[in-house]
């Protein structure tokens, strides 16, 4: 991560971005066909992994983006 230029900064933001929209989907099919056998609640259920991995995606997406703007900015 460290010296990127801000265009890979804004390249690397783009493919994380479009690895949570991915990791989002996944987590909507969960949400939307899963009931949660654990606490035998008719609550959709979707996956603790699957949700770290789409919450460590989008924020590594959003510390790339921020580097961009800044590495443009400075």
């Amino acid at each position: 991560m460290i010296g990127m230029t801000a265009d890979e900064h804004a390249a690397r933001a783009a493919e994380l971005l479009a690895e949570a929209e991915r990791l989002y989907q996944i987590c909507l099919v969960d949400y939307q066909t899963n009931i949660n056998e654990d606490d035998h609640s008719e609550e959709p259920y979707v996956p603790g992994a699957d949700l770290a991995m789409l919450t460590a995606t989008t924020q590594l997406a959003q510390v790339h983006a921020t580097l961009a703007v800044r590495s443009r900015t400075a």
